[in-house]
């Protein structure tokens, strides 16, 4: 290796500066392998679970929460309907055969066959498989929301506190619980 190199280094200094850059630009992009980050709130598969967005929820309520005045300490718990739901593109094929029987000018009878056909989309995934088209992703819905602060001992911020849960989350009170932390 250091054989073949060393011509290019005895060259004139544009030849010199180009395989330097070369070289440089190679090992740039072999070390930025090493320093690639992979978002934690996403599963290995790049779509969400249940436990990772119900820990992302609450790590944003808490952080909504704790920044209200008179709050003080908090703790935020945030329980779920049901999991994440994902939805599959498909195509349907649908068939109808109509047949009527008549006996002089009135029909006598009609007979109809529908047949429908649906099957899901599927397209080559990076690795060589083929995997159904994701349409959409359906996050779970905010089954009830329990904050444990400080300050809910006070009925102006237990009510502040009240207001920024159901307002972030969009979900009615009687489902949002505020008490004082021990």
């Amino acid at each position: 290796m250091k054989e073949r190199l060393s011509p290019l280094w005895q060259g004139d200094k544009k030849t010199k500066l180009i395989v330097f850059a070369g070289l440089l630009g190679m090992a740039l992009i072999l070390f930025s392998s090493f320093f690639e980050k992979e978002p934690a709130a996403k599963a290995p598969g790049g779509e969400w679970n249940s436990e990772q967005y119900q820990a992302m929820l609450e790590q944003r309520l808490l952080e909504t929460v704790s920044s209200v005045e008179g709050v003080g300490k908090a703790k935020v718990m945030i329980t779920l309907e049901s999991g994440v739901e994902y939805v599959y593109a498909q195509a349907e094929k649908k068939n109808t055969d109509s047949t009527k029987d008549y006996d002089g000018t009135d029909t006598k009878r009609v007979q109809e066959k529908d047949q429908t056909e649906q099957s899901y989309i599927l397209v080559d995934s990076g690795s060589g498989k083929r995997e159904a088209l994701l349409k959409t992703e359906k996050q779970p819905k905010v089954k009830g929301v329990v904050v444990v602060c400080e300050g809910a001992g006070n009925i102006v911020v237990e009510q502040r506190v009240l207001n920024v849960v159901t307002t972030s989350l969009d979900i009615p009170s009687n489902k949002v619980c505020v008490t004082k932390l021990k």
